[in-house]
């Protein structure tokens, strides 16, 4: 029988060899230069010796003779389909988180309202806007912790 390193490399066991020294290039693995010299060298040789050569210092082998009836290439697992990201229409503005009012901004409504309860003379309407304020002041520290 002939020794492994003989025997005559189709254009399929050409293709597998330039796939994994490309993904050797993408990984890092190879730089351009050493890429183009091995995809040209692979594109010239005729064993599956010289293939092999040429992924020899790689961390993946190239699967020879997978168009070899009976021999097989390892079957890889079939991964899900990924959903792309949406992607808002043109002129899309996104809308803004909901900020709470400060109980700051109660005041000059309280202070207007304790002039007008002053000058009437009306002590339910000066306690009323006191109360109010207290509660929103009370109310925005509870909320603020949250």
């Amino acid at each position: 029988m002939a020794s492994d390193h003989t025997i005559r490399a189709s254009d399929r066991d050409r293709d597998a060899v330039v796939d994994t020294l490309r993904d050797a290039y993408v990984a890092g693995r190879l730089t351009l230069d050493e890429f183009n010299e091995r995809t040209a060298a692979c594109y010239d040789s005729r064993t599956w010796g010289d293939l092999r050569e040429l992924t020899a210092d790689l961390p993946v082998q190239p699967v020879l003779g997978a168009d070899i009836p009976g021999r097989e290439a390892p079957q890889l697992p079939v991964l899900p389909p990924v959903r792309p990201l949406p992607v808002p229409p043109p002129g899309h503005v996104p809308p803004r988180p909901a900020q709470r009012a400060h109980p700051g901004v109660l005041i000059p409504f309280v202070m207007f309202w304790f002039l007008v309860a002053i000058v009437t003379h009306s002590p339910v309407a000066i306690a009323f806007p006191v109360v109010i304020l207290v509660v929103s002041v009370l109310l925005n520290g509870i909320f603020r912790r949250h």
